[in-house]
């Protein structure tokens, strides 16, 4: 094994060719299994004949390396980020599995739970150029920007649930933090914008608002093209929901409230994987330093677990055959859908007998393109219609535009024909 202190002292290296996946675990709340679910998960890819890197992203209280029974990893974040070794990939230790790799997190250099800016920057570059298959990046508490911007090196990123009302709620708080601090980094350089997102955000403003579609109708009475840009912003991301420590199926109930919360609330669509069930194989193979996968007395534990990583692989093959071609040779381009065409949407402030609406309608890509207009009043859904890819194109209907500006007028007419009222 190479000593740290050896390499030569440089930071550029070749970034490794061909497709990756990053995953992103987080939630808000500790103690909630996070570090647990991201050893398991590399362990259940690796034994699939996958290569995997586990990142360590808990910086100041990083555990990781403990679930493999490592107790003074030879490296790790800080001897990258103090230069110690050129790139992050020779950060990089063997497991006791093949294919599977760790790169330790920082417990005892001063400041690393702290990182400046250019060192986070660097940090999140050189994730991104690991070279393996599956790259899971296990964060740390709370809902800070440096945990929500690793977060944010997946558009999928995988929040972890416990059926317990704090866990519920931090997982919340965590997901909204995230989506508003998506927003007042792509409004950055607009300050009337970003004092609207700041001041909707402040729970004891008087102009604090209760959901992203409320914001929206705000920023698009000011801005119009800002509030489609704070749209299709949001809609690049689709967290994945892992519900763990679950006593019963009865406990899944967590998760469609959680589910219909993030809608509701921040116009979040997410998606269940699975379910870890409170197992004493678990807490038995913790306590021997070992991920359960890698433990053969937790037979009913694997089996959970390989339904979860089921649920991931379906989700990522689901999200590939829904990419246009050019968007498989470049992930960083505007998302493009079956049709062609770019994600799109109109926002419109309609006033009708002494009543404002707001009308949103939006073409959007994934596994089953579609054509939604929703209908708002307070924060409030008054109106909703979905017209998935297949039924417009049976209709005759080629261009997905064309159709989303009819659907989007249909709703406006409908208003004025008091077709869609308030009811007190």
């Amino acid at each position: 094994m190479n000593n740290v202190d050896n390499f030569p002292k440089k930071d550029n290296y070749t970034p490794v060719q061909g497709e990756k996946t990053i995953w992103s675990v987080g939630g808000g709340k500790g103690g909630i299994g996070k570090s647990i679910a991201t050893a398991n998960i590399g362990c259940a890819l690796a034994r699939m004949g996958k290569e995997v890197i586990l990142v360590d992203a808990d910086l100041g209280g990083a555990n990781l390396h403990t679930y493999f029974g490592i107790k003074y990893p030879s490296r790790g974040l800080e001897d990258f980020l103090k230069g110690r070794i050129p790139t992050l990939e020779e950060a990089a230790i063997e497991t006791p599995l093949k294919g599977l790799r760790l790169i330790c997190g920082g417990g005892e250099f001063l400041g690393i739970a702290n990182p400046a800016y250019a060192q986070k920057q660097k940090l999140i570059s050189h994730i991104k150029r690991l070279g393996a298959d599956y790259i899971i990046v296990d964060l740390g508490a709370g809902s800070s920007y440096n945990v929500l911007d690793f977060f944010a090196l997946s558009n999928e990123g995988i929040v972890v649930l416990v059926p317990e009302p704090a866990a519920i709620q931090n997982a919340y708080v965590f997901l909204k933090s995230f989506v508003y601090r998506r927003l007042a980094r792509l409004f950055s350089e607009n300050q009337d914008i970003s004092g609207m997102i700041k001041e909707a955000t402040d729970s004891r403003s008087p102009d604090s608002v209760k959901t992203f579609s409320d914001l929206c109708e705000r920023i698009a009475a000011k801005d119009r093209e800002a509030a489609s840009s704070a749209i299709a912003e949001i809609k690049r991301y689709r967290p994945k929901l892992l519900l763990n420590m679950a006593a019963s199926k009865d406990d899944l109930k967590v998760v469609e409230a959680f589910k219909g919360a993030c809608n509701t609330f921040l116009s979040l669509e997410t998606r269940f994987i699975g379910v870890l069930y409170s197992r004493t194989s678990i807490k038995s193979a913790a306590r021997k330093m070992r991920p359960f996968m890698l433990d053969n007395e937790a037979k009913e534990a694997h089996r959970d677990m390989e339904e979860v990583v089921s649920g991931l692989l379906e989700s990522a093959e689901k999200k590939e055959d829904a990419k246009g071609p050019e968007e498989k040779k470049d992930a960083g381009k505007a998302h493009v859908d079956d049709a062609g065409q770019d994600v799109f949407g109109f926002n419109e402030n309609v006033s009708h007998s002494g009543t404002l609406f707001h009308v949103q309608t939006e073409v959007q890509g994934g596994s089953a393109p579609q054509v939604e207009t929703i209908v708002y009043h307070g924060g409030r859904i008054f109106f909703s219609k979905r017209t998935l890819w297949d039924e417009i194109s049976k209709n005759g209907d080629g261009n997905v535009k064309e159709f989303a500006i009819r659907q989007h007028r249909a709703a406006i007419a409908a208003i004025r024909m008091d077709k869609i009222t308030i009811k007190v």
